[in-house]
């Protein structure tokens, strides 16, 4: 005899919450390891969020360097993520999570709770080489925790940071391949500006 296969819903407590925080430096395919993990799951189930602040590449889409992309909910801040996931959704993807402010540990958890499965893709380091608060938190807290690395533009090694080639024009500090570089420690420096905390990017 066959056995039935094993569903669950947002609402079973069969369904095990979990925090996951995918982080590293830029262009070192934090968005591409959460592309590849939704392949795993129903897409029905699953939410995808993005901070407001991030248009590089699209509003509505969650996008890697290389164009690949899946439809994505804009949210302003940590506390509007609660309103937005139902409760039939399984997995909510957070993209960009050092854009978010102080709140998103407390919703992260809460969303656990739930017995969601809640995946954050992150910066680990801002240009500056310090550490994103909000995402020490997330940390500390995430069940997993995967870096992610790059190949340092300079000289070929590891790489761990992100370089900011161009300078900065008041706070407005997103940027792409045209701003930013993947450096390792040995080759990376600061920016000369002065440091610009998440809260205050424009």
């Amino acid at each position: 005899m066959t056995a039935a296969p094993h569903t669950h819903s947002a609402a079973n407590p069969q369904r095990q919450g979990i925090i996951e925080l995918i982080c590293g430096c830029m262009f070192s395919g934090k968005t591409t390891a959460v592309l590849k993990e939704l392949k795993n799951e129903p897409a029905d189930n699953i939410i995808v969020l993005k901070h407001n602040k991030d248009d590089r590449y699209s509003k509505a889409k969650i996008m890697t360097h290389d164009g690949d992309g899946r439809d994505a909910v804009a949210v302003t801040c940590s506390e509007e993520i609660l309103d937005t996931v139902c409760d039939a959704t399984e997995v909510v993807v957070i993209d960009e999570g050092h854009f978010y402010d102080d709140g998103l540990p407390d919703v992260c958890k809460t969303l656990a709770s739930r017995g969601k499965r809640v995946i954050i893709a992150a910066l680990d380091l801002d240009m500056w080489g310090l550490q994103f608060p909000v995402i020490e938190r997330i940390k500390e807290a995430a069940g997993v925790v995967r870096v992610q690395q790059s190949i340092c533009a300079a000289c070929g090694k590891p790489a761990t940071h992100t370089h900011r080639k161009t300078p900065i024009v008041g706070t407005h500090i997103v940027g792409g391949a045209a701003d930013f570089e993947p450096r390792c420690k040995d080759c990376w420096s600061p920016p000369k500006e002065a440091h610009i905390d998440s809260s205050e990017m424009a």
